[in-house]
């Protein structure tokens, strides 16, 4: 388990680098204040410096011991928590795919109540509630107060 630890930690710090040297090739402020450059400069950073962390603590821990590594040792979720794992990334991805089609608030109508079910909520007023505020509420925050252009699709909604 340590070297798998290690090697996750280690991508994501190469991952949280590469975010940082994109992100400084975005102005970090305009004449309004912070760019588009700022949020991911500061979060490539914040991450680094996690997996800097994170690297350390786990390189300090003693190695797995021989006898503990057998083939039943698995990077990946198994079986219920996989398939929850699997619908999260499926989700995901079709809420991309479909972003540019029915726009935000639908898509993200669809992937919140996908969601919560294959986390495995089962109230529906709880799903919908979610949902609508997790799309129709986020939408109306990010263009009116933060005025930032998200999706509208070729429904136009």
């Amino acid at each position: 388990m340590r070297q798998g630890r290690l090697i996750a930690t280690g991508a994501m710090l190469a991952f949280c680098l590469f975010a940082l040297w994109q992100s400084l090739l975005l102005s970090l402020t305009d004449r309004l204040g912070p760019g588009p450059g700022f949020f991911p400069f500061w979060l490539a950073l914040v991450g680094i410096v996690l997996a800097i962390a994170l690297l350390i603590e786990t390189a300090r821990e003693p190695r797995d011991p021989p006898s503990s590594e057998s083939s039943d040792t698995r990077i990946l979720p198994h079986g219920a928590g996989g398939l929850r794992w699997l619908a999260i990334v499926v989700l995901l991805a079709a809420a991309t795919a479909a972003m540019s089609i029915v726009g935000f608030r639908i898509a993200m109508l669809i992937f919140n109540a996908g969601l919560l079910v294959a986390l495995g909520e089962r109230r529906w007023w709880a799903i919908a509630l979610f949902a609508v505020l997790g799309s129709f509420g986020v939408y109306y925050v990010f263009t009116t107060w933060l005025d930032v252009l998200l999706p509208t699709g070729w429904l136009g909604i």
